[in-house]
C-alpha cells in the first residue's frame, strides 16, 4: 500500500480543500505516484493541520496522473473528523506557506519522515514552522534533536508527542539544566516515563523542575538515589529536604 501526506500551514487552505474537494468525496494529492499505481488501488493518507494534529485514513484511487498526482476517495467518517478539526483551529500564523504534498516512502504514514524532509534537515532553518512541527512529532532521532535545538521553544513540546521518543532521550532532556520548566512538567505528567527510576531521578535533580513536581518525582526514584539526594548530592535544597524526610520515615 502506498502512503501519502498533506501538511497544511494555513487553516484557510485546509478549509478550502475540505469544502471544494473532500466534502465532494475526494482529495487530489500533488505527489507523483509510482508507475504501477492503478485505479481502485488502496492507499493511506495523513492530513496534517497547521497545529500538528492529524487525521489518518485509507482511501481508494479514483484517478492517476502519471508524474503529477492522484485523486483519493474519502469516507464520511473522515470528513466529519476533518470538519471538527478545521472548526477548532485558531488564526493562521503570519507568513505561513502553501500545503506540502508528499509520498511517504517505506513504512506506515507517520512512522517516519519522508526522505526529502530528512535531507533538508541539513538546512533546518529553511523549513517552515509547520514542517518543523511535523518532523518533531513524526521524525527520527536527528529530527527530534534539531527541534529541541531550535530557538523557537514552541516546537519543543511537540517532540514529546513523537511515538518514537526513547527513554534515553527523555532522561537526557530531563537532566538538561537548560530545559524549560514547562517541558519538565510535561515529562512528569507522563506515567509511562515517570514510572522509570532514571527519568524520575533526573526530574527530581533538575534545578529547573517546578518544586512540587520534583518532590513528587521522589516517589519513583530508587532508594539509593533518594539517600544520595538526602545528603544533598546533586539535588536542589528543597529536594534534599524532602528526600531526608522520606529517608527518616
Amino acid at each position: 500500500m502506498d502512503h501519502y501526506r498533506v501538511t497544511y500551514a494555513r487553516r484557510e487552505d485546509l478549509r478550502r480543500d475540505l469544502e471544494t474537494q473532500i466534502e465532494r468525496g475526494g482529495l487530489y494529492v500533488l505527489a507523483p505516484p509510482p508507475d504501477e499505481l492503478a485505479y481502485g488501488a488502496r492507499c493511506s493518507l495523513e492530513v496534517v493541520a497547521p497545529d500538528g494534529r492529524a487525521v489518518s485514513l485509507e482511501g481508494e484511487v479514483l484517478a492517476v496522473t502519471p508524474g503529477h498526482g492522484l485523486a483519493l476517495a474519502m469516507d464520511a467518517r473522515t470528513i466529519g473528523e476533518l470538519r471538527a478539526l478545521v472548526s477548532s483551529l485558531g488564526s493562521d500564523a503570519p507568513g505561513a506557506g502553501a500545503p506540502l504534498h508528499e509520498r511517504v516512502d517505506g513504512g506506515r504514514t507517520g512512522e517516519r519522515a519522508p526522505a526529502s524532509a530528512v535531507d533538508v534537515l541539513q538546512s533546518w532553518e529553511s523549513l517552515s514552522t509547520v514542517e518543523k512541527m511535523r518532523l518533531a512529532q513524526h521524525g527520527g532521532r536527528d529530527e527530534r534533536a534539531a527541534a529541541l535545538r531550535d530557538r523557537n521553544r514552541s516546537l519543543h513540546p511537540h517532540v514529546l508527542k513523537n511515538p518514537r521518543m526513547t527513554v534515553e532521550e527523555v532522561v537526557a532532556l530531563a537532566r538538561n539544566p537548560q530545559a524549560a520548566p514547562e517541558m519538565l512538567k510535561l515529562i512528569a505528567e507522563r506515567s509511562e516515563w515517570m514510572g522509570r527510576a532514571g527519568v524520575a531521578e533526573a526530574i527530581a535533580r533538575n534545578p529547573k523542575t517546578p518544586n512540587d513536581v520534583g518532590v513528587r518525582a521522589l516517589a519513583n526514584c530508587s532508594a539509593e538515589a533518594v539517600r544520595q539526594m538526602a545528603k544533598g548530592v546533586g539535588a536542589p535544597p528543597h529536594i534534599a529536604q524532602a528526600a531526608r524526610k522520606r529517608v527518616l520515615g
